[in-house]
């Protein structure tokens, strides 16, 4: 499957930030962002901004 195009993985917005994949990770599931069992999870340039914006606090 091809990934989706103007994405971000959790692992690269985790390394953007500084932060551990799980601290990311984490923050999704509060906000009900859920991923498909056993694939990969990818971020729209919307939801990467709200995280990077919660980041900053």
């Amino acid at each position: 499957m091809a990934e989706p195009h103007h994405t971000v993985t959790p692992e690269q917005l985790a390394v953007e930030l500084g932060a551990s994949v799980k601290t990311v990770q984490a923050w999704l599931r509060d906000q009900g962002w859920q991923s498909v069992p056993y694939d990969r999870r990818h971020l729209t340039p919307e939801q990467a901004a709200e995280l990077r914006e919660w980041f900053k606090r």
